[in-house]
């Protein structure tokens, strides 16, 4: 896909996109050698992180910051003409997930004075009006009739949007529908390319990104485009290899118990433990862990009771 030219700008000047020196697990469990934190295109040094999980108080934060940083204001201006367009009924508004979707989502909704969706990984709503009003919704139906855009700040495996487990739907858009509204389009800032648009449109989602970490944007971009090159032709061969040749010591920070990272670190023995025991790597690993934070990787990952 063509990235827009102007965010694929502001990402870089912003540090929104990072090489990194050495890889780190991601939320997914994957490992990465760049970071794309797209709320960095807000530039306030993370204050949004002071209004908690409001988010009227974050959509107002974001507003303002438009306001400070025009740039940010760019942005919103770019993804707000971009939602538009995909808006053709009466009846209509934008949604966003908890939280750094609300760092976008709500500031496009006050662009073109519509509702907006706040959605919580607790499954509770609310819809946030243009003069600041909040209503719940938890409950079925009120959506009926509502033509709803969903924008995210930053598309992976799409698993936040839509997850089955056991015959049960959970996510964003799953949320959405059974109020009543109907979602058939999602605006990304970023996407990663992790197969989060095939997963989405097997939902009856298509997803519209403006930014694609892909081989063109490395290209340009990167510190080091050649090993950003090898890493995303094949993520999971080159981590395998990483971890073959240098072990997983550098990553030990994420199996620490206090950390709040132990998801992440699940994950990533779910995926490459193997990798790690056929390379011998895998004891090393386990006896630094219990050296440092005293659990064994068995117990992190849930092979021992």
């Amino acid at each position: 896909m063509k990235s827009h030219p102007r965010l694929s700008q502001l990402l870089v000047e912003t540090k929104a996109f990072t090489d990194l020196e050495k890889p780190v697990i991601l939320a997914s469990g994957q490992l990465g050698i760049y970071y794309v934190n797209a709320e960095k295109l807000v530039q306030d040094g993370g204050k949004f992180n002071d209004y908690g999980n409001s988010s009227l108080d974050i959509i107002q934060h974001a507003v303002r910051m438009t306001q400070q940083h025009p740039t940010f204001g760019e942005v919103i201006s770019i993804l707000a003409q971009q939602t538009k367009e995909l808006l053709s009924e009466k009846f209509k508004a934008v949604s966003g997930g908890q939280r750094r979707d609300w760092l976008f989502s709500g500031p496009v909704a006050r662009n073109l004075g519509i509702p907006h969706i706040s959605i919580y990984k607790d499954r509770k709503s609310e819809a946030v009006y243009p003069d600041g009003r909040v209503c719940p919704i938890n409950y079925e139906g009120p959506l009926n009739g509502m033509y709803i855009v969903h924008i995210v700040d930053l598309l992976t495996e799409g698993s936040s949007c839509y997850s089955s487990s056991d015959g049960v739907k959970s996510g964003w858009i799953p949320e959405i529908r059974k109020r009543g509204g109907r979602i058939d389009n999602l605006v990304a800032v970023v996407t990663r390319l992790q197969k989060g648009e095939e997963n989405l449109l097997a939902q009856g989602v298509t997803v519209h990104a403006n930014v694609a970490i892909d081989e063109d944007f490395l290209r340009q971009h990167s510190n080091n485009p050649e090993r950003a090159l090898d890493y995303v032709q094949n993520p999971k061969n080159w981590s395998e290899n990483y971890l073959r040749q240098n072990g997983a010591l550098s990553l030990i920070e994420t199996f620490n118990p206090q950390g709040g990272k132990l998801d992440r670190a699940r994950k990533f023995l779910d995926g490459y433990g193997n990798a790690l025991a056929k390379a011998d790597r895998w004891d090393e690993l386990d006896r630094e862990v219990n050296s440092r934070y005293g659990v064994h990787l068995g117990n992190i990952s849930g092979d021992v009771d």
